[in-house]
């Protein structure tokens, strides 16, 4: 029961998600339990919870916003970013704006890897496909800004999980390669558009009553074995 409990919550995390920019659904693995009795007589203890793990990074559709800061990522490949204790995360939602300094942040104010900064009378910005940052100033000017970066690992699925988008790296991940967009298996960037949540409504629904179900089958058969054991010691009484 405890295990069917854990599925439906990381089902109805998954489905809250769904419109949650690049979230990328959870995973439930389960293991059966110790077998006892004699050969060929054993019976199964139960099943745990092996690991939850953000396991499916199947690309969400591309969503188009209009706004010239947002960026999606086409193929493999994360944001490198600055968190505000200092340490280095990864994410795939392009919803970027600028801070008080002119710096390109996330929406939650952790500054993109490398950093690129904005000047204070920016009309217009480009952004290449390949991560070159453009702008074209109140002047007509048109300044290069920097090149963006994209970061892959060897093992996505072994990157730990945080709030607001966000992932860090960790041993089962595997040694982190950045480069260049567009080059050396590294996805693209495109601008004016963002990375939609990969989780499918119907899959989890399906997921959500099977769990349910399996729950409910449970807690009767503790109830049935409750009722068998009370009527057996009734019998001795």
């Amino acid at each position: 029961m405890d295990a069917f409990q854990t599925s439906l919550e990381a089902s109805a995390n998954n489905m809250a998600n769904a419109n949650t920019t690049a979230f990328k659904r959870s995973i439930v693995d389960f293991q059966d339990l110790l077998y006892t009795g004699q050969p060929n007589q054993q019976i199964g203890t139960g099943v745990k919870v092996s690991d939850i793990s953000t396991r499916d990074f199947k690309q969400g559709a591309e969503e188009s916003t209009g706004r010239e800061l947002d960026l999606f990522i086409s193929g493999n490949g994360f944001f490198a970013v600055q968190h505000a204790d200092g340490s280095t995360k990864y994410t795939r939602d392009g919803t970027f704006q600028r801070d008080a300094l002119g710096q390109l942040v996330t929406s939650t104010g952790d500054v993109v890897q490398p950093p690129i900064t904005f000047p204070s009378d920016t009309v217009s910005t480009s952004i290449s496909s390949d991560g070159v940052v453009s702008v074209v100033t109140s002047g007509g000017q048109v300044k290069v800004l920097g090149q963006l970066q994209l970061t892959t690992f060897p093992n996505p699925a072994g990157l730990n999980q945080e709030a607001n988008n966000l992932f860090s790296a960790t041993v089962a991940s595997g040694t982190p390669t950045t480069g260049i967009p567009g080059t050396n298996g590294i996805g693209a960037v495109k601008q004016k558009s963002v990375e939609q949540s990969n989780v499918d409504l119907t899959s989890e629904m399906t997921a959500l009553v099977t769990a349910q179900r399996g729950f409910d089958a449970n807690s009767r058969v503790i109830k049935t074995a409750d009722q068998i054991v009370s009527s057996s010691l009734d019998l001795v009484r």
